[in-house]
């Protein structure tokens, strides 16, 4: 059974989910009898307006999987390490990233003589593996490549938690966008990262892909320098003709998944993804905060623009591409929520079957590791009760997984 990844890329949680999060406290004291606010409340309000009014940089979500490379050599999954010369999402990977682990370690250390006496212990660059050959991957040439779109840190401190915060603080004075986690320092796109991993020849996410249906001229109408999409405030970019052209064409066909947001505020990440993608309750949560906002409309406690900016977030949640992609079929009765984060959850493992030919073992962890990842994820993306999310989450996971086990097995019977 494979070892667990020692260096976890944090989770990315959805734009609208956070801005429901921000917003929820506020909005329901503001509608009540006196419209006090408590704490809670002013501070969900402040961070929003922090993350709109900040600098932030825009890019690509390649519909991919995760993986990672650190200085030592270690090469990591989602969630799992990549054994020596083995295949992950049947690419070959060692191949793919032979040399990687030097060009991580001249990483380490460019960042350890900025960081001076807070030492790093391990640095390990996280990349997009295009095993999809969906959009436009295959004719700008990414398929079946790795596009690096940030870092994770460990510091050298015994001291952990706090040598993450000052590790993450110095890095900021020099520039870098970075955010202490409970894993390491994450360091996100910026234009500093441009730099260092264009003299480190590492191709990126915001260096190595344009959407083909999008000109160079138009890319490039955004605030940054270089090739990294980046706007004056987090407003301006949702608000934006550029990201326009990304979630609602002409053409109604939008050109990627979605984008990954980095705010200048804090370091923090977020997935803005269109209507066409798995989105699970948060066009709900758009709608009722937009109508609330509109009664609110003259309320002066609320940040400006908030309600123009939230009215764009809902109309690209709930704008369907006139193409989508397909879905998963599904049989009548199906559960449709489990189904589509049981799709989403298999992009942070191995294909199931490599799993199957490690034996029952190796089957049955995974297949618990996948009814844990579902059960979180229709919390999460569904408000699903805890007890039957789990309840959910068994079920489909076991029938597709024996379905998947089923089809493998009469392959295997039939080429043997």
């Amino acid at each position: 059974m494979a070892a667990r990844n020692p260096l976890k890329w944090p989770e990315i949680e959805q734009l609208g989910r956070e801005f429901h999060e921000c917003l929820a406290p506020a909005l329901e004291q503001m509608t009540s009898t006196d419209g006090a606010m408590e704490e809670e409340a002013r501070h969900g309000l402040a961070q929003l307006e922090a993350w709109l009014n900040a600098p932030c940089a825009a890019t690509v979500k390649i519909d991919g999987t995760n993986v990672g490379v650190d200085n030592t050599g270690l090469l990591v999954g989602r969630n799992t390490v990549v054994e020596p010369g083995a295949n992950y999402q049947k690419v070959d990977v060692w191949t793919l990233l032979q040399g990687y682990p030097e060009k991580v370690e001249l990483f380490r250390v460019e960042l350890q003589h900025l960081a001076g006496e807070e030492v790093i212990a391990q640095a390990m660059l996280y990349g997009e593996l295009c095993v999809n050959g969906k959009y436009d991957y295959t004719e700008v040439g990414i398929f079946k490549g790795w596009l690096c779109f940030g870092a994770m840190l460990v510091p050298g401190a015994q001291d952990a938690h706090l040598a993450r915060r000052r590790l993450s603080e110095r890095l900021r004075v020099e520039g870098f966008n970075v955010r202490a986690e409970d894993e390491g320092v994450l360091v996100a796109p910026s234009p500093q990262l441009e730099d260092l991993l264009v003299r480190l020849g590492v191709p990126s996410v915001f260096g190595a892909y344009r959407p083909t249906s999008i000109t160079e001229e138009q890319w490039a109408a955004h605030n940054g320098q270089g090739r990294l999409p980046r706007f004056g405030s987090m407003k301006q970019l949702l608000l934006s003709e550029w990201a326009q052209r990304v979630f609602l064409p002409a053409n109604g066909v939008p050109p990627c998944e979605g984008l990954v947001i980095s705010s200048e505020a804090d370091g923090k990440l977020f997935k803005w993804k269109h209507g066409g993608e798995e989105l699970g309750n948060v066009p709900e949560q758009l709608d009722a905060i937009v109508r609330q906002l509109q009664q609110l409309r003259d309320n002066q406690l609320l940040p400006e623009g908030l309600l123009e900016v939230c009215e764009r977030l809902l109309v690209v949640a709930t704008t369907k591409p006139s193409k989508n992609k397909p879905k998963t079929k599904k049989a009548i009765g199906e559960d449709a929520e489990a189904l589509a984060v049981f799709d989403s959850a298999l992009t942070k493992f191995d294909v199931l079957e490599v799993v199957f030919e490690q034996g029952k073992e190796a089957m049955a962890a995974q297949q618990s590791e996948l009814i844990e990842q579902v059960t979180k994820d229709l919390v999460k993306d569904y408000a699903a009760v805890e007890d039957e999310a789990l309840k959910r989450a068994t079920k489909v996971v076991r029938s597709q997984v024996g379905a998947r086990f089923g089809a493998w097995g009469r392959n295997q019977h039939g080429s043997a």
